[in-house]
């Protein structure tokens, strides 16, 4: 199929450019110009798009769990992240399938294209299915995904003395929390032969459909022999290895307790640092760290609002750009308002970034819109992947948004990048992936929504009744 798709305005390079335009053929982007020289070049094309419009890449979501439901609704809190990680067990079993399906098209109407899910097993004995069932609701909603199971090997109920904190509970806490003094969940040898398993039947290196990573899970979760594998894996497999790190001031506190130095210098001893590794969070992080990340090429997500909500904390992000470290922006499924808006935690990562005092880095919008689109698929799918720009060569992957639905006395600058002060899902109208309109006019064209949603529903109120 081959289309001209253009808009008012346009992001091209790290730019925005009034009536530009490209042109498709099948999943790629043959041609980037001028919307009026696009029409001469190749006439008689179907042209989708409009002045009131604006085109730019698909967006990328660079760390999530796909839980579909709010935490909030069934009675767990914000709280701070290890009382909060405990209430988990409290959210319903939602079928894995159905959970991805819904989630990607959440996430395609926000304009996201690519997400990376960090997964929570629900049936540890039954991790590879969950896994494909989770991969193939992703894929028939019509996103790409970088999917990673989660690993943990140590540490389950506390960071350093399990035995204290055992002593300090009543008969019928011990019985609830019995679970976490038994062995870790699943075999460091079972969990690589899954993901083994899960990179022949998906990994997509041509198309990049889906990306099969490893994940321990974080640094006081998992052993030092455990994060060394899953480094030698990934680098057999040539994938990437994503990990929440620093996310609180305990986890901070715990590296200093156990090695008398910082996660990053002992995962720099360890060799576990590199171009493969992704780091989650990272609000903890010791500055005099940050030019070792630079130098090992490190990636960073960073999770506004969640940090927020889990009163983890703001992450340096200014401190890393300015060390020239890539940094994508992840929603966590705990965004703002619970509604999966990347637009939002766009502005609210530029807001959080720019710091007070007048000394300050200036963080410029565009920075983060780089963050979001070709730093994103870098830090989320690796080096080397064909997406994240509207350039030629590149797989279409593209999001038209409806910008004047801005209120109009907001509307005097929308000629450029000060639009992500104003942008969110609402505006989103038209979604692309790899040349296939997956959401037309704020409509799912891969699966029946209404079904989906309903079939959650019902799960959601049978539970409550």
């Amino acid at each position: 199929m081959k289309q001209i798709i253009w808009g008012g305005i346009t992001l091209i390079n790290d730019q925005f450019l009034t009536h530009w335009g490209v042109y498709i053929e099948g999943q790629v982007i043959i041609d980037v110009d001028r919307f009026e020289n696009l029409k001469k070049r190749y006439p008689d094309t179907d042209i989708i798009g409009g002045e009131n419009l604006l085109l730019i890449p698909g967006l990328v979501n660079s760390h999530d769990h796909g839980r579909v439901i709010s935490p909030v609704g069934f009675n767990i809190d914000d709280s701070w992240l290890e009382l909060w990680l405990l209430q988990l067990e409290k959210l319903p079993n939602i079928d894995p399938y159905l959970a991805a399906s819904i989630e990607g098209i959440t996430l395609l109407k926000s304009g996201v294209t690519t997400v990376s899910h960090s997964h929570n097993p629900r049936n540890w004995d039954n991790l590879y299915q969950e896994a494909s069932d989770t991969i193939k609701g992703y894929q028939n909603a019509g996103i790409r995904v970088a999917f990673h199971p989660p690993i943990v090997d140590q540490n389950l109920l506390d960071y350093t003395n399990k035995d204290q904190v055992l002593s300090c509970l009543s008969p019928s806490l011990l019985q609830h929390f019995e679970k976490y003094q038994n062995t870790p969940p699943i075999s460091n040898q079972d969990y690589f032969d899954i993901c083994s398993q899960l990179f022949n039947n998906y990994h997509d290196t041509i198309n990049h459909q889906v990306k099969i990573q490893v994940s321990p899970a974080g640094g006081q979760w998992c052993s030092d022999q455990l994060m060394i594998e899953a480094v030698e894996w990934a680098k057999k497999h040539n994938t990437k290895v994503q990990m929440h790190l620093l996310e609180t001031q305990y986890q901070r506190q715990y590296a200093y307790e156990c090695w008398g130095k910082s996660f990053v210098k002992h995962l720099e001893k360890l060799g576990v640092l590199g171009h493969w590794l992704t780091c989650a969070h990272m609000v903890w992080i010791d500055e005099s760290d940050l030019s070792i990340l630079a130098n090992k090429n490190v990636k960073i997500v960073h999770n506004p609002s969640s940090n927020l909500r889990l009163r983890s904390g703001i992450a340096p992000i200014a401190k890393m750009l300015t060390n020239n470290i890539s940094v994508g922006i992840g929603l966590d499924g705990l965004g703002l308002d619970d509604d999966q808006d990347f637009l939002r935690e766009m502005r609210l990562a530029w807001t959080l970034i720019n710091q007070p005092g007048m000394n300050s880095t200036t963080i410029k919008p565009e920075e983060i819109w780089a963050m979001a689109t070709q730093k994103g698929v870098e830090i989320t799918l690796g080096n080397n992947v064909n997406i994240g720009q509207l350039k030629k060569g590149n797989l279409a992957d593209l999001v038209l948004i409806d910008y004047q639905q801005i209120p109009l006395r907001q509307r005097g600058f929308c000629h450029n990048s000060k639009l992500l002060r104003w942008l969110s899902k609402q505006q989103v109208k038209s979604v692309m992936v790899a040349g296939k309109w997956v959401i037309i006019d704020g409509q799912c064209q891969t699966l029946n929504e209404a079904d989906l949603n309903q079939a959650l529903a019902d799960i959601i109120m049978s539970i409550k009744d």
